[in-house]
């Protein structure tokens, strides 16, 4: 559907769809600060060794997180200035429909486990809040 349209609409779609993933990432970004904070609020406060230990690999997927975010981001900004110098040429037109491809792919895989782990927070964390 989109290798159907010009170029330029098509590039001008890309850049919709860049823009609508760095707000959702921001989104993502203020959430985990929310979590990562309450986890340490929580853990602070409690000498539950299981709770602790277990806050981990809660850490560790935040890191992971946000790594993953990062590299999205600088991927979108990459293309972003590649392309401000006016339409590429054909070939380059493919590597970013390509490029495109992938990042879309990458969004979605990072939204999904986004939604997953926030799902096993909430039930993680809900019995220590009150």
């Amino acid at each position: 559907m989109l290798a159907n349209l010009p170029s330029t609409d098509r590039f001008m779609l890309y850049q919709q769809e860049h823009q609508q993933w760095l707000r959702s990432l921001a989104m993502y970004t203020d959430q985990e600060s929310y979590f990562e904070s309450l986890l340490s609020r929580v853990c602070n406060s409690t000498a539950d060794y299981e709770l602790v230990n277990r806050s981990g690999s809660f850490r560790q997927w935040f890191v992971g997180l946000r790594s993953q975010m990062a590299q999205l981001s600088e991927l979108i900004e990459a293309e972003q200035r590649a392309t401000e110098n006016g339409m590429p040429n054909w070939q380059r037109r493919m590597d970013i429909d390509d490029q495109h491809r992938r990042m879309r792919s990458g969004y979605q895989m990072l939204e999904q486990q986004f939604i997953t782990v926030r799902q096993q927070f909430y039930a993680f964390i809900t019995p220590y809040v009150h």
